[in-house]
C-alpha cells in the first residue's frame, strides 16, 4: 500500500474518524485485490464476509427487483467510496451486487481478521458501530440540510452530541415562554410553529425532514418565542444549548450558519398553510367536499328556470340572457393553488 493509497483511506468516511493509534492496528489486515470490467466484487445473497474500500476505477451498486428480476442501480463507486461495513460486525447476507465499470482495485478487510482485532481491541466494534451512525447521520444531514456541509471535525462533534428524541403527534416539542432547552433537527415528520394573538392561533413556520429550530432562544438568552407542536409523529436530533454555544464558539461555519438562519426570522408574521399539510389542517369534510373526481361522470341537477339550449330546433343559436351555468366555488388552499382549484370548479 503506497502513500498515495494512505491519504484516500484516511479521507474516506470509515477511518477519516479513527485515530491514528487505531489505524496503524487495521492497517496490516487490508488486502489488495484487482478485479477486471465486468466482474462482480460481491453478489446479492451471498454471505456477507468482507468490508471493501475502491482505490481506483469505479463500480455501480445494483439490485435484484423482486418481481422481474430487473437490475436497478443504486449508486456509483468510485476511488475512496467503501461497501460491507455491515459484513464486518453483523455478518449476514448481501443486499446488492457491486460490479465493475472498469478495471478495478480494492481493499478488502475480511470479517474473521476484523473480529480476532477485536478480541484484543474492543474500541473497534464499538468504533465501526458508531461510525455507522454517524455516516447514516451524515448522509440524512447531507441531503436534508446545510449541517452536512460543515468541515469534518464540526461535522464530527455535531454527530457525537447530537440525541435522538421521539415526539407524538399532537405533542407540543417546544413551548411559548418556557426557558431556553435544546435546539432540534427534525429526521422524521412535520410539525408546526405558532404563537399566541388575542386568544387565536397564529401559524409562523412549517418544519420538515432537516429543518431545524429552537436555536434563537440559546443565542439571545431570551425564553421561546413561539410553540412548536408535532404535526405528526416526529423523529428528532436534539442538541442542547450548552453544545450550540461551544459549537458556535469552536467552528466560525457553524456560528455563520446560525447567524444566516437568524436574518431570515420574521417574528410574528403569519405562515401561509402548505399544500403537504393540509390533510392535518384542514377538516376532513373540507377534503371530501373539495375533491375532485376525475373518473366519474358528473351528475348536473337540473334547476328551476334552467337555461335553454344555445340552439334552437332549426339550429339557430339563441341571445344569450344570463350565465348557463353556475361554478361551485373552491377555494384555494394558498396562492399557489389557484390551477387546482380552477381546474376542480371546471370538472365539477
Amino acid at each position: 500500500m503506497n502513500t498515495k493509497d494512505v491519504d484516500l483511506l484516511r479521507r474516506s468516511d470509515l477511518f477519516r474518524f479513527l485515530p491514528d493509534e487505531h489505524f496503524e492496528k487495521i492497517r496490516p489486515l487490508l488486502q489488495e485485490e484487482r478485479h477486471d470490467f465486468g466482474d462482480l466484487i460481491v453478489k446479492q445473497g451471498d454471505p456477507a464476509s468482507a468490508f471493501y474500500i475502491l482505490i481506483s476505477g469505479r463500480a455501480r451498486v445494483v439490485k435484484s427487483g423482486a418481481n422481474n428480476g430487473e437490475e436497478i442501480v443504486l449508486a456509483t463507486l468510485r476511488p475512496g467510496d467503501s461497501f460491507g461495513e455491515a459484513a464486518l460486525t453483523e455478518g449476514g447476507t448481501r443486499t446488492a451486487t457491486v460490479r465493475c465499470s472498469t478495471s478495478v482495485e480494492v481493499l478488502r478487510l475480511d470479517r474473521a481478521e476484523f473480529l480476532a482485532l477485536t478480541e484484543t481491541a474492543p474500541e473497534f466494534k464499538e468504533y465501526m458501530q458508531v461510525t455507522r451512525r454517524a455516516r447514516t447521520l451524515q448522509s440524512f444531514l447531507y441531503e436534508f440540510s446545510n449541517f452536512g456541509r460543515l468541515p469534518t471535525p464540526a461535522l464530527r462533534e455535531v454527530i457525537e452530541k447530537l440525541e435522538r428524541v421521539q415526539f407524538r403527534k399532537g405533542n407540543l416539542i417546544i413551548k411559548e415562554g418556557d426557558s431556553a432547552g435544546p435546539m432540534y433537527i427534525l429526521e422524521k415528520g412535520r410539525a408546526r410553529a405558532f404563537t399566541q394573538n388575542n386568544g387565536a392561533q397564529v401559524n409562523l413556520a412549517f418544519y420538515r425532514d432537516g429543518d431545524f429550530f429552537g436555536e434563537l432562544s440559546i443565542l439571545n438568552g431570551s425564553p421561546r418565542a413561539a410553540s412548536v407542536e408535532a404535526y405528526s409523529d416526529c423523529d428528532l436530533l436534539a442538541l442542547d444549548p450548552d453544545a450550540v454555544r461551544s459549537l458556535k464558539q469552536s467552528y466560525p461555519e457553524f456560528g455563520k450558519l446560525l447567524e444566516e438562519r437568524l436574518a431570515q426570522y420574521k417574528a410574528k408574521t403569519e405562515a401561509r398553510i402548505p399544500l403537504d399539510f393540509t390533510e392535518e389542517l384542514v377538516p376532513a369534510e373540507t377534503l371530501a367536499h373539495n375533491k375532485v373526481a376525475l373518473d366519474g361522470k358528473f351528475a348536473v341537477k337540473e334547476k328551476e328556470g334552467a337555461e335553454a339550449p344555445f340552439a334552437d330546433d332549426e339550429g339557430h343559436f339563441r341571445k344569450k340572457k344570463r350565465r348557463i351555468r353556475k361554478f361551485e366555488h373552491i377555494t384555494q388552499i394558498d396562492e399557489m393553488d389557484c390551477g387546482a382549484a380552477s381546474l376542480g370548479m371546471i370538472c365539477r
